[in-house]
Parts: C-alpha cells; structure tokens; sequence
C-alpha cells in the first residue's frame, strides 16, 4: 500500500501532462489502491472509490471510503477520504464532507456552511486524545489551479492526519489510521441529528432507553431509510402491506403505484453496526405509512406476527 502512495505523489504531476485516459497511473487511483483499502475492511456495506478525476486530471485526487448507509458517491454525506496536495508534496486522511450537493444549494455560501457542519462535527466527536488533530488543511498550492473543490474539502475537512510525500508510513501504520478513522466515522453514523442522508428523530425514540439501545435503534432507522435497500426489499415483497393488506394503488389509484415502505424486523439488541447480513426477503417487511409507524409503538417492534394479530384482533372487537 505504501508503495501505491509513493507511486501517486512522486508520478502525479508528471502525468498531469500527459494524456488522461487509459493512463497507469489512473487506473491505481480508481481501481489499484482502492482494492489494497478495501481488502483491509471487514464491515461489508463499505464502498472504496477513487478519482483522478473525469475526463480531465483533477488538481487533487481523492480516494473515499462511503459508508453506504450515509452516502453512495463523495458528492454528498460525511465520509473518510485521502486527499492528495495539487504539488503532491504530501497528503491526508481527512473526515470530510460531500461538496457538490452542498455547492448546488448555497452557491457563494458554501464554504462558510462547510466550516459551521465540521464544527458542529468535531464537537460530537471530540478532539481530546486522538491523533487526526489537523483543523485545517491546505490542498491548493498552485497559482494554476482553477477548480474550486479543493477549496470546498478544505473548509469541509473535520479532523485530519497529514503524511508528507517524504515519510510515508508502512502498510501497517497505515492500516492502523484507516480503522481508526473508521471508528469515528462510525460513531458519527449513529447520531441522525446531523446525517445528511435526510433521516428524521423519530418521536419514539423516548422509548428507547440507554445508550446502545437508542444507538442501535438509529442505526435500524438508517437502514428503513436507505434508499437502496428500500428498493430490493420491494421488488421482492411487492406493495401489498404485511400488516393490514392495504395496497395504496388499488386506494388511490396512479397516485400511489409503487408506494409501500419498508420496515426492518431484526431485533435491535442484534444490530451491532458491523456485520450487519441482510436478507430483503426475511429481515425486512412492507408496511403502509400507518402500520409503519404503529409497529414502531408496538412493544416489539421485530414481532410482524404479534403486530398482525393485534390488528386483526381490534378490527374484531371495534
């Protein structure tokens, strides 16, 4: 792995030059080193992706590690990413932030809305005795560089560690610093209140007492939420929800084709955040918005039986 960084720092700017596409040192960048990562992962649901950039060398190449749960691509989301310096004279393993979408919204503002998400960041995290203490970080050296998103990582950056193109670490060393990183990105993933991945606070969660047990429940809550699964467990559930049999396009016809959500059954004392297999036939269940939320007051939320006899038994009795 080492060698891979040394390869990138010490032929980057000599390629800059040369044509883009088909180039070596492009192919370590998205495919190469981003296997060496994530051959060294053990949560499966992690993406690696790395760019040189599309069409055209970027000034500063990234290679990211997406928690899909959070984010699928760098262009939105918090993830952890190495970001190399335009004169490649060093770079970082940085917790940074997607850009894009932020960029598309606040236009001239998005740096300033940059800085205020990383310290509200570093205050959940905490920045007392870990090594990634770099605050700011500088990408952008050269006068000839034009693209704007250098900018837009600095001011996103929320912790950092910093290797100079001199002294890179060995594969350990750097092995080392990933799962650390992974760590607190980790931690982050749990707390919804400042996930851009659009996830509500759900009012039950008062429900739901002590730490790992409100952690675990977000965590389920991020995987009802995740748009990916969402889309496997319905095509293979279908729209008819599990609970009352309510299909809402026979209710209201082209408006609601298509429309059911899905509901993870797995226990939350059994949802860990690590090795998390998921089966879109058994582990989850189409719902309707009321049985939804319903089944999420019931004393057992993972208890579809339960829930389905409680329903049938009021329908009854009513």
């Amino acid at each position: 792995m080492k060698e891979l960084f040394q390869y990138i720092v010490n032929d980057y700017q000599e390629a800059y030059g040369q044509d883009f596409a088909n180039h070596r040192l492009g192919k370590v960048l998205r495919k190469t080193l981003p296997e060496a990562i994530n051959e060294i992962l053990d949560i499966t649901r992690y993406k690696v992706q790395g760019s040189s950039g599309q069409g055209v060398w970027a000034a500063c190449p990234w290679i990211a590690i997406f928690d899909t749960l959070i984010t699928r691509s760098a262009q939105s989301g918090y993830y952890p990413v190495f970001l190399f310096k335009d004169d490649m004279s060093g770079f970082y393993l940085s917790l940074n932030q997607g850009v894009t979408s932020l960029d598309k919204v606040y236009k001239r503002d998005t740096k300033d809305i940059l800085k205020i998400r990383a310290q509200d960041f570093r205050a959940q995290i905490g920045i007392d005795n870990i090594k990634f203490t770099e605050m700011d970080i500088r990408l952008r050296t050269l006068k000839s560089t034009t693209s704007k998103y250098p900018k837009l990582y600095e001011a996103g950056n929320i912790i950092a560690k910093y290797y100079p193109s001199d002294n890179i670490p060995e594969k350990e060393l750097l092995q080392q610093d990933i799962t650390d990183i992974l760590m607190i990105y980790k931690m982050l993933c749990y707390n919804d209140g400042i996930s851009s991945s659009k996830i509500e606070v759900e009012s039950d969660e008062e429900n739901y007492t002590g730490f790992e047990n409100l952690r675990n429940f977000r965590f389920h809550k991020r995987l009802e939420r995740n748009v990916q699964l969402s889309k496997k467990v319905k095509k293979a559930q279908g729209y008819n929800c599990k609970a009352c049999g309510i299909n809402f396009e026979n209710a209201y016809g082209t408006l609601g084709r298509n429309f059911i959500e899905a509901h993870h059954l797995k226990p939350i004392s059994l949802l860990t955040g690590d090795q998390v297999q998921l089966n879109a036939k058994k582990d989850f269940a189409v719902l309707c918005s009321n049985c939804h939320s319903m089944i999420h007051k019931y004393q057992d939320p993972s208890d579809l039986d339960g829930f389905r006899k409680l329903l049938k038994y009021n329908y009854k009795h009513k």
